[in-house]
């Protein structure tokens, strides 16, 4: 599903209202996959990415032991944890992600021409020679 997507935290940590406001939202595709290893690693049995329109392989957000939160008409809730990596050490953050569809892009297409009735086109042309 093509989304635009905010995370609501910073390192575990809740992020205010301004700091939500000056943030740009991601673009990209999101996902909801299970687990490679189905759980077997303590972490849950489903992860969720969002991957860059572009192509590229590397998630934008990777969330493990992902679960939805909440579906409302403004866009759903998705909860998980996010790892981050210091050189060999890896420490994980709870997260949120606020997602909510992306509309497809507008196409720079002239407009079609209208398929009228000759009656329809009569009408106009009176209506033109009225005025």
């Amino acid at each position: 599903m093509l989304v635009r997507a905010l995370c609501l935290r910073r390192l575990g940590v809740k992020l205010s209202a301004e700091e939500l406001r000056a943030s740009s939202p991601m673009a990209g595709v999101l996902r909801m996959n299970r687990s490679l290893y189905a759980g077997r690693d303590g972490r849950g049995k489903d992860v969720c990415l969002l991957m860059p329109n572009n192509g590229e392989v590397r998630p934008l957000v990777e969330l493990f032991d992902a679960r939805l939160i909440r579906i409302e008409p403004r866009g759903l809730l998705i909860g998980g944890e996010e790892d981050f990596w210091n050189r060999k050490r890896k420490t994980s953050y709870p997260q949120v992600l606020w997602c909510w569809p992306e509309p497809p892009p507008l196409r720079d297409e002239p407009p079609r021409a209208s398929i009228g009735s000759p009656e329809v086109a009569r009408l106009l042309e009176a209506l033109d020679a009225i005025a």
